[in-house]
């Protein structure tokens, strides 16, 4: 009896608090852009087309959103301009402008930016040793997309020609073994 007694004032002073609390403020619902530019992919996935580009401080409605980060948004100022983006790239404030994205650096002599993620897409720039890129993220293909920070151009890498800080001397290329010398043929009879 004495334990029931005791029970009922601690259930409900959680509810007193809450009811005792201010009212929450309201939220409007938009989100805001980040950075300068941002492709509205296709699907939830950086190997997705891009269907448009959305830029920074556009306001967008989310639809939907994905356990794996990504958000499908309809851009409010343009009604067809429906897609996806990294949720990472959103903001509540319009007054956010930039989000630090991680910069990493060529570590090879030359290396071609292509339009997709593998060898087969065109390339559309040639990166130099320790070029600067801001790294958007890493495709299900295993190849990074990445941003040139000098010209604001987007591509794909492979990862591994990517280092997080500059470096005094270039990768070195991965080396080849020789064939094996074939041998010459033996005459018959020959031991």
């Amino acid at each position: 009896m004495k334990l029931r007694r005791l029970m009922i004032p601690v259930l409900l002073s959680p509810l007193l608090l809450l009811l005792a609390s201010p009212p929450a403020q309201a939220y409007s619902g938009y989100f805001y852009v980040i950075p300068t530019s941002v492709p509205l992919r296709e699907c939830a996935g950086p190997e997705c087309d891009v269907l448009l580009t959305a830029y920074q401080g556009d306001r967008v409605e989310i639809l939907e959103r994905t356990t794996t980060g990504w958000s499908k948004v309809r851009l409010v100022d343009r009604p067809t301009g429906i897609g996806w983006i990294r949720s990472n790239l959103l903001s509540y404030s319009p007054d956010r402008k930039t989000v630090a994205l991680p910069t990493y650096y060529v570590n090879t002599s030359s290396l071609p930016l292509r339009d997709g993620p593998s060898p087969k897409y065109n390339v559309i720039a040639t990166l130099g040793f320790n070029d600067p890129v801001e790294m958007l993220g890493v495709g299900t293909s295993g190849w990074a997309q990445v941003r040139v920070q000098q010209t604001n151009v987007m591509g794909w890498v492979p990862p591994k020609y990517l280092s997080p800080e500059p470096l005094s001397q270039r990768r070195s290329a991965p080396r080849r073994r020789a064939p094996a010398p074939k041998e010459a043929p033996k005459p018959p009879g020959a031991m």
